[in-house]
């Protein structure tokens, strides 16, 4: 089954297409898109040939990866269309493309804390020296209209005596905690992106993203989320292993995608804008809660439960009661629409399906 079969993502790709983003701009354009089988990459691929194929919008989607095996795992058939190029690339080289581009979606990362302490090195590189090789791609680019780097809320540290984190409010982070070499480096990609935008005027835009979550989403990751979807898919008891009072603001993939595209298009060159769902502040004891009753026949349960002294557990420390303020982005047109409750129900059913 491909993605465009499957009833729940086909239905996301219909409420994005239905959005109010001028897709005229990308009839007859040229897009390319690092780290594209990712979680939120791959929507934006299959929203991509969604328009394409239903649409007839013509886009030529040029997919940079990793790994060619993994991208036709993800994308099947649709790797053999005409439109579809790929390159393969850890991003860790220059980038060989002589053909147009016109615009270029930078989303190759590692986003899991899993990884901060197994391959630091390889969660700092897309962020920095990848940044790096594609605005010198981009350089190269004589109808370029629009670069966007996908970061994180991450990026703004600890804050103090703030009631809401808007885009110039920046707190400490210690650049040698665990974390650091995925906000650190996220930083660090953002400041390359400013440099080139200051030394070359590249159209360089900057999306700080929460908390995002998909279909697409890994549910054996091993972040809370996940953890939380899994367990209602084997139909287990929630199990918290904290007190669960950090509040996280959390974004369904449909109303990210209409975030980037807004950014892309609409977005002033040079500036970051805050990607969030503020209605869905909530805390993880809350989260937990909507989740056991998404399916109230389960009859599932939140329970606590002490964690493993063996679990390879790194304590995060965060802006839990700080509200991050999306309003700049309203102001160019978003408006999110998904909350927890129809945002997960959609991931477990389709991950049941699996």
């Amino acid at each position: 089954m491909t993605f465009l079969e499957d009833k729940i993502i086909k239905k996301d790709l219909e409420e994005i297409d239905q959005s109010n983003i001028n897709w005229n701009q990308l009839k007859n354009q040229t897009i390319l898109i690092t780290g594209a089988y990712g979680m939120l990459a791959s929507y934006l691929v299959y929203e991509l040939i969604y328009q394409n194929e239903i649409k007839n919008r013509n886009i030529t989607i040029i997919t940079l990866v990793k790994n060619k095996d993994k991208l036709e795992k993800r994308f099947k058939k649709y790797t053999k269309k005409s439109y579809f190029k790929y390159i393969i690339s850890d991003l860790t080289e220059p980038i060989e493309y002589n053909e147009e581009i016109n615009y270029i979606i930078h989303a190759a990362s590692f986003a899991s804390a899993e990884y901060y302490a197994t391959i630091p090195v390889e969660v700092l590189e897309p962020n920095t020296i990848g940044t790096y090789h594609i605005l010198n791609l981009a350089k190269k680019q004589k109808n370029l209209k629009s670069i966007l780097y996908l970061s994180t809320g991450n990026i703004y540290g600890l804050v103090e005596n703030e009631k809401y984190l808007k885009e110039n409010n920046y707190g400490t982070l210690s650049t040698l905690d665990p974390h650091s070499c995925y906000e650190e480096s996220k930083r660090m990609g953002e400041t390359i992106c400013n440099a080139y935008h200051t030394q070359y005027n590249l159209p360089t835009k900057i999306a700080r993203i929460f908390h995002a979550y998909a279909p697409t989403m890994n549910i054996n990751d091993p972040r809370v989320f996940s953890s939380f979807t899994r367990d209602v898919i084997n139909n287990q008891n929630i199990q918290m292993k904290s007190e669960g009072l950090a509040k996280r603001s959390f974004c369904y993939i449909t109303d990210i995608i209409t975030g980037f595209l807004t950014i892309l298009l609409k977005g002033k060159d040079g500036e970051p804008y805050n990607l969030c769902n503020t209605d869905q502040f909530i805390s993880i004891i809350e989260l937990a809660e909507i989740m056991v009753n998404i399916f109230p026949e389960k009859n599932l349960k939140v329970i606590k439960v002490k964690r493993d002294k063996n679990e390879n557990y790194i304590e995060y420390h965060s802006n839990d009661e700080i509200i991050p303020c999306n309003q700049k982005l309203k102001d160019l047109g978003w408006n999110p629409k998904i909350n927890c409750h129809e945002g997960f129900k959609r991931v477990i059913i389709n991950n049941t399906q699996k």
